[in-house]
């Protein structure tokens, strides 16, 4: 899907970094190809999925992650099983914020509150972006 989404962490309604090892931990046992002067990794997933990332990590934190042209299926079960380590959520253009868990919402900035959805799985993105 050539398509960007964002994920990014909020503490108080501000952005916060994110846990590198978290990033580390769920991505890099899929990269085939990493350019660092470019921030770039590209994964691929076990089904045959794919996807673009772009990520900075420093200093064991990144501070936004955006994921470009990715696959259905495995691809975004990794991108939910991150923003769930990682205590983000996703935003993709469009669409409500996607939550990991209900308690991040009073985290979020307040024009994001309202139509931000809960995600468990893949499957849950997948819906949600044929429909925005």
């Amino acid at each position: 899907m050539s398509y960007d989404m964002f994920v990014q962490r909020f503490e108080q309604g501000d952005a916060a970094p994110m846990a590198g090892e978290a990033f580390l931990a769920v991505f890099e046992p899929c990269v085939d190809r990493r350019e660092p002067q470019h921030s770039y990794w590209h994964i691929s997933a076990d089904d045959g999925g794919t996807a673009d990332l772009y990520a900075a990590l420093a200093g064991g934190t990144l501070d936004s992650l955006m994921i470009s042209r990715f696959s259905a299926g495995a691809v975004l079960d990794m991108l939910v099983e991150y923003i769930g380590l990682a205590d983000a959520v996703v935003l993709p253009p469009g669409c409500p914020t996607l939550l990991a868990h209900e308690g991040q919402r009073h985290h979020l900035p307040e024009e994001l509150r309202t139509d931000a959805v809960v995600v468990q799985a893949g499957a849950d993105v997948e819906r949600l972006l044929q429909t925005c």
